[in-house]
């Protein structure tokens, strides 16, 4: 027979497993953040990048409606910002920002969007962005299309002014902001770039982490 001190040892790792998960299954999910006020505290132009005027629904290619309509089913929100950035005959250079207060499910790993717009992912590595001394570890993937079309992705996720590299530990942030009763912001930021055969696949990543680099100061003040 097991000693009341093993009891006690068992029911405390119970609760530790089970506790969060408690938590986060009678979780009551609100409303998502308003995109508004994040989008106009981002700046129209950010280093030597300038955004472009917004495309209509029907000016998008296939695979841009495909993508935009599976980010909408799967964080069931429209509080989603895409702005393109232009800087020159560089390539364009994409910057998407999902937020929502006290619901880390709207911050998902964006794979899932861009396997189902039919994007095969080639290369699955972390980067580590700087901004002046501060450094920021972040998801940087590599998509192709049979159209010969490829697409680098950067992306990280933010609770509060905190940035992080995994979705999971994002999860366990909001686990405990729950138990501390705190209110938060929980958002994921992606930069993208495409490009064709005719461009040089490390010249547009590095250009992609330059623009990273002017972003990443520009959300964490926009999502404080």
């Amino acid at each position: 027979m097991r000693t009341l001190k093993q009891r006690r040892a068992v029911a405390a790792a119970l609760l530790a497993v089970t506790a969060p998960l408690v938590v986060y299954l009678n979780y009551d999910v609100p409303l998502p953040a308003d995109i508004k006020p994040i989008a106009d505290a981002i700046p129209k132009a950010l280093g030597k990048w300038t955004a472009l005027e917004p495309t209509t629904d029907s000016d998008k290619e296939e695979g841009e409606k495909e993508l935009k309509e599976q980010e909408r089913q799967i964080l069931e929100t429209d509080a989603i910002l895409t702005r393109a950035y232009k800087c020159a005959n560089l390539p364009v250079c994409e910057l998407s920002v999902v937020s929502a207060v006290d619901n880390p499910n709207a911050a998902h790993s964006p794979e899932l969007c861009y396997k189902g717009a039919h994007w095969t992912e080639t290369r699955r590595e972390s980067a580590t962005i700087y901004v002046g001394e501060d450094a920021y570890v972040v998801n940087r993937r590599l998509f192709a299309r049979g159209t010969g079309v490829q697409m680098w992705v950067l992306y990280w996720f933010k609770a509060g002014p905190t940035v992080y590299e995994s979705r999971r530990a994002l999860v366990w942030a909001f686990v405990k902001a729950r138990f501390q009763r705190r209110s938060s912001s929980y958002s994921l930021i992606q930069v993208r770039s495409r490009f064709g055969p005719g461009d040089h696949e490390s010249e547009v990543l590095a250009e992609l982490e330059k623009f990273a680099a002017a972003v990443i100061p520009a959300v964490n003040a926009a999502i404080p």
